[in-house]
């Protein structure tokens, strides 16, 4: 059985990534409809070019911040997590150009819209934690597919 007390630090469980792709570092709040995160952009992120992160990978961190809101619900559902996919963003806004290492972000994902199909639409704000300005900001467009329990 997975713990959903916060923070949650073991994020593998709760997304279908696996290792050097599970971006978050710990889930410090979740509810009905929103999850608050943390990472840290490490020395060895995958994603790094010229020893810093591109702006625009911050949807990626946020659509992991949906995956792993998705992940706790379906936990305390008791139902097996499957896969999600994002299939859109709208009114995405990137704040500059890049994230320099060590910087450590504050993920921000809110429910909008969720329909029984497995679409749903998620608000989403990526923001530095050493300054509390945003660096991402936007809508997640996302299907995720009903998962057989057979």
């Amino acid at each position: 059985m997975i713990d959903l007390t916060c923070p949650i630090t073991d994020i593998s469980p709760l997304i279908p990534h696996s290792g050097e792709m599970v971006m978050l570092d710990k889930i410090t709040e979740f509810g009905e409809d929103y999850l608050i995160a943390e990472m840290t952009v490490k020395p060895d992120c995958l994603f790094l070019k010229d020893g810093k992160l591109a702006t625009y990978m911050g949807a990626e961190i946020l659509a992991q911040g949906v995956a792993a809101w998705a992940g706790c619900k379906c936990v305390k559902a008791g139902q097996p997590i499957g896969l999600g996919y994002w299939i859109g963003s709208r009114k995405l806004t990137l704040h500059r150009q890049d994230i320099s290492v060590g910087s450590l972000l504050q993920i921000q994902i809110k429910r909008s819209i969720e329909d029984a199909t497995g679409f749903g639409v998620f608000d989403c704000t990526l923001i530095d934690l050493s300054n509390q300005q945003p660096l991402v900001e936007g809508a997640l467009n996302v299907f995720r597919p009903q998962v057989s329990q057979e």
